[in-house]
């Protein structure tokens, strides 16, 4: 699969696009939250030739969740997903997007929940979903077998792990997440975090000072 990968918003949030060899694709945790970046999106989108399949958040805080309503009213038939215990946080998202400097909008309805039982098929190309609760409640990340790559939300980042004092958030549940989801993936396994820069399983082994 190919992968591009665009920061959106005050937070840095790290909106992905995997795509397979014949174009269909899955927009992961549109961060977008102004005209500009919304149209930054859109060309990236258009560039690629992307056909957006499936909408998909990594957990419903609100810095990954900030472009929702444009992208599914960009992108109508695409399928919007997310683990049914990111849901309670997602309906309450108005509580915190002013506190966390973003406008309100008008949520979607989800289409589909996706649990740890679920594959995604984008065009041939298999993404299996990984609970991994820690973070916020319903968090996932996607695992492709195939190119060796895992996108990981705010789970796990470069030298760190995500924070636990946002709603939701549990340290050792965390912990537990990475260390029996994650970590036991090859080593030669790419990550893809919710913010900051690419690493690998192999390096976060060596180097990640929580682990």
């Amino acid at each position: 699969m190919k992968i591009y990968a665009i920061p959106f918003n005050h937070f840095l949030v790290n909106t992905y696009i995997l795509q397979s060899g014949n174009n269909d694709a899955l927009l992961i945790d549109p961060a977008c939250s102004n005209a500009q970046e919304e149209e930054s999106l859109v060309s990236l989108i258009e560039e690629k030739k992307s056909l957006i399949k499936y909408i998909v958040f990594t957990h419903t805080h609100i810095d990954h969740i900030a472009g929702a309503e444009f992208a599914k009213r960009t992108y109508p038939n695409a399928v919007l997903v997310m683990h049914k215990d990111a849901l309670p946080l997602y309906q309450n998202a108005d509580n915190f997007c002013l506190v966390m400097g973003f406008e309100k909008q008008i949520l979607p309805q989800v289409n589909q929940f996706i649990d740890e039982n679920t594959t995604l098929d984008i065009g041939g190309e298999k993404l299996h979903i990984l609970h991994t609760p820690g973070h916020a409640n319903g968090s996932i990340c996607l695992y492709n077998q195939k190119d060796g790559f895992v996108i990981t939300g705010d789970v796990l980042f470069q030298q760190s792990i995500g924070r636990t004092d946002l709603p939701g958030g549990n340290y050792n549940n965390l912990l537990d997440s990475i260390k029996t989801k994650i970590m036991t993936l090859p080593l030669e396994t790419k990550v893809f975090p919710g913010h900051g820069d690419v690493t690998s399983i192999a390096f976060e082994k060596k180097n990640n000072p929580f682990l």
